[in-house]
């Protein structure tokens, strides 16, 4: 009871740095066969687009403030099945869009519009409706929020 109420208090003390949300190690709950993050290639009109697939939390992918709607797009090297795409915004758990719009494609040119929903605060899930096929995945801040969108990790399962 004791170390459990300490580890509460160190964990709420300022300056702590977030923990990960997920565990992307080998213990994916994918549904098909994800590619390793570590092939995962990132891009986009963020600044450091690697930065939001790097497993570091303390980095982060973030959007300018230019006018342009911001994306990123993720190449994970092969096609894999998944229903689920996390956004972590880590330090900045502001960093959430008012509307976030995911989109997958199997050849990098041609995009399917796969959902649309509003961010949330330090992380922002996005649960598609069916299982979806694809090699690259682009998520689009199609609506700004309050803050710079903010990108600590992406995960995809």
């Amino acid at each position: 009871m004791i170390v459990g109420l300490a580890a509460l208090l160190v964990a709420l003390s300022p300056g702590c740095e977030p923990a990960p949300i997920y565990n992307d190690g080998h213990m994916s709950m994918a549904i098909g066969d994800v590619p390793d993050r570590s092939k995962w290639v990132a891009s986009g009109t963020v600044a450091n687009p690697a930065d939001a697939v790097d497993g570091n939390i303390n980095t982060r992918a973030v959007a300018s403030s230019d006018g342009a709607t911001p994306q990123l797009t993720i190449d994970l090297g092969k096609p894999g099945m998944f229903n689920m795409v996390v956004i972590d915004h880590g330090r900045n758990e502001l960093g959430f869009a008012s509307e976030v719009r995911v989109q997958t494609s199997l050849d990098g040119r041609v995009f399917t519009n796969r959902y649309s929903a509003s961010g949330a605060r330090r992380v922002s899930s996005f649960l598609l409706l069916t299982p979806v096929l694809a090699r690259y995945v682009r998520l689009e801040a199609v609506a700004p929020g309050q803050s710079p969108w903010s990108l600590a990790e992406i995960h995809i399962q």
